[in-house]
């Protein structure tokens, strides 16, 4: 077999992989069938197979854990970087202006978490609030925990591109809690509760305005502490 059979026999491979992830509806840590049953389901070869678990890995797709098996990725496939801010992620007028876009997506969607969730969706966000409100009673580092409660709120929508539009504005800029030196830890612990019961009972009003608060208290506190040209 020559180069582009053995390429165009990989890529027709990938492709069977993320039809099979759609198929069975596979979701962000579950594992995928070992190479040898990939391998005999697509009848491949065990190389063939490999070499798309690890083009897809690349992407972000998966997750191989040597001598655990290969995962489906909790990135979903989003880059380090998919914005291309590159050294302006951590720049705090930066973090303002992703504030601001932030507060034009989020509280609607928050609404829309309140009209569409369902029990699984309540219990997560219900969980990842509990989760985060512990971190910050231990004076322990939150970030990524707060970015999986508001992508919880996306996912909740129902909306495939808005809980994508979601997770590629949270990777892309960190939410640089050191920025406010942990200042507002209590604004976040009583807004993410607030918003959380909101969703669980339905009151999409509540969940827009505590979404609105608690995203329009980080933007105040940059202008109050940072000279921001507006």
């Amino acid at each position: 077999m020559d180069g582009k059979m053995g390429t165009s026999l990989v890529n027709v491979t990938i492709n069977n992989i993320v039809d099979m992830l759609k198929n069975r509806n596979m979701q962000p840590g579950d594992k995928l069938p070992t190479v040898t049953e990939i391998a005999a389901r697509f009848k491949v070869g065990n190389s063939t197979v490999r070499e798309a678990l690890k083009s897809l890995s690349t992407q972000n797709i998966l997750v191989i854990r040597q001598g655990a098996g290969t995962f489906v990725s909790e990135k979903r496939g989003i880059g380090v970087d998919p914005l291309g801010l590159g050294p302006l992620g951590n720049d705090i007028s930066t973090t303002f202006d992703m504030l601001t876009v932030r507060l034009i997506l989020e509280p609607e969607i928050a609404l829309i978490a309140a009209q569409k969730a369902n029990l699984k969706n309540i219990k997560q966000i219900n969980d990842l609030c509990v989760t985060v409100e512990e971190l910050i009673k231990e004076g322990k580092d939150y970030d990524e925990e707060d970015n999986l409660f508001h992508t919880s709120i996306a996912s909740a929508s129902g909306n495939k591109i808005i809980h994508k539009i979601t997770q590629i504005i949270h990777a892309s800029i960190k939410k640089n809690i050191f920025i406010t030196d942990n200042s507002l830890c209590q604004e976040t612990i009583v807004a993410h509760r607030q918003i959380a019961r909101a969703i669980s009972v339905g009151d999409s009003v509540g969940a827009k305005n505590g979404m609105i608060l608690h995203l329009n208290a980080q933007r105040e506190y940059l202008l109050k502490n940072y000279d921001l040209q507006m």
